[in-house]
């Protein structure tokens, strides 16, 4: 007949012994490493949609993660940013005034149409590179997973509005866009029909 006391000793030792084992059927809870973060879709709305639903004249920029900080980065993703926005407001005037070429007709040469068109198009990516530095941050994210910085710029409706009347005047200063449209009987009707197109484009008509 056992002893009590060592019965229960021998219980003891074995259920402590099944605990430190690791195949008392459990398997065994591996420590969570405290790596880098998982990807998100947890982005801001101007990321995925920069003009708001067509409200704004916005776009961002992104920067990787740099050793250097947040200040290189940000200046970074503001150059990515304005340039985006450049392109973005050089392609809306240029197709107006391609629009607007085409349904005047064509009153000189096909050549002299499409002179007249590039000479305009660099023109107006001058005036629009100059303004665009002057455009702020609106907003910022950084990508807790890639450390990415993303930074949102939106056109100030001054800037708009200076953007479309230099637009404007570079189409009348330009000569050979006149010249491609001086055969009209009214050839300032049709440019003032242009700078309604442009406000239009810009939002900023009155």
């Amino acid at each position: 007949m056992r002893h009590p006391i060592i019965s229960t000793s021998l219980i003891a030792v074995a259920a402590v012994g099944c605990l430190a084992l690791t195949g008392c059927g459990r398997e065994e809870q591996k420590p969570v490493s405290p790596g880098i973060a998982a990807p998100t879709n947890d982005v801001p709305d101007w990321v995925n949609d920069p003009t708001q639903g067509g409200k704004v004249l916005g776009a961002y920029g992104v920067s990787e993660k740099m050793l250097g900080g947040e200040k290189p980065m940000r200046d970074r993703a503001m150059l990515s940013a304005r340039q985006e926005l450049a392109s973005t407001l050089s392609s809306k005037i240029q197709g107006v005034v391609k629009d607007w070429i085409r349904e005047g007709g064509i009153i000189t040469s096909q050549d002299n149409a499409q002179s007249a068109m590039t000479s305009f198009e660099s023109a107006v990516r001058n005036v629009i590179n100059q303004e665009l530095v002057g455009s702020q941050q609106r907003a910022r994210y950084i990508d807790p997973a890639s450390g990415k910085l993303y930074v949102y710029v939106v056109v100030a409706p001054e800037i708009a509005a200076k953007v479309a009347a230099d637009a404007k005047a570079a189409a009348r200063q330009n000569t050979e866009l006149r010249a491609h449209m001086a055969a009209k009987i009214e050839a300032e009707k049709a440019f003032a029909d242009l700078d309604k197109l442009i406000d239009k484009e810009m939002g900023t008509a009155k």
